[in-house]
């Protein structure tokens, strides 16, 4: 069995993506872009988690795309320095892009004013994710 190398998955206002070490193979970013694209206008918040797997060129022009017509306030939970580079530059086109460090969701949840039983749904959502991606619980999400 071939581990998802991104899942994704969506609250009313969070968007959640965790990535694995590698990058998103296009047909995961594909079916993520789907999902972007389909946002209801409540869902402008977008939680990224990941252990150093991030998009690739074109995968982060389709984003910047999306963003350049889009208000999307992001945080990227990451201990990757390449990882928090492509956060880096992915602000200059979104300046609500903020990287925190890669366990410290309860930091960037504050920071895309997420809380309550929602912050406590995004957190079981990226535990289980997380499990997911590593191979040690069966898929359950896209």
């Amino acid at each position: 069995m071939t581990l998802p190398t991104m899942l994704f998955d969506t609250t009313e206002h969070v968007l959640i993506a965790v990535h694995g070490r590698e990058q998103p193979c296009d047909e995961d970013w594909e079916l993520y872009m789907q999902t972007v694209l389909a946002l209801p206008p409540t869902c402008s918040k977008t939680l990224v988690v990941t252990a150093g797997g991030g998009p690739n060129a074109k995968q982060r022009a389709s984003i910047n795309d999306f963003v350049s017509s889009h208000t999307l306030t992001v945080a990227i939970c990451t201990d990757a320095l390449l990882v928090r580079q492509i956060g880096i530059a992915l602000s200059w086109f979104n300046p609500r892009v903020r990287s925190f460090r890669g366990n410290d969701i309860a930091s960037a949840l504050r920071y895309l004013e997420v809380g309550g039983p929602e912050a406590a749904t995004v957190h079981h959502k990226v535990a289980r994710m997380r499990l997911e991606i590593e191979g040690r619980a069966p898929r359950t999400t896209k």
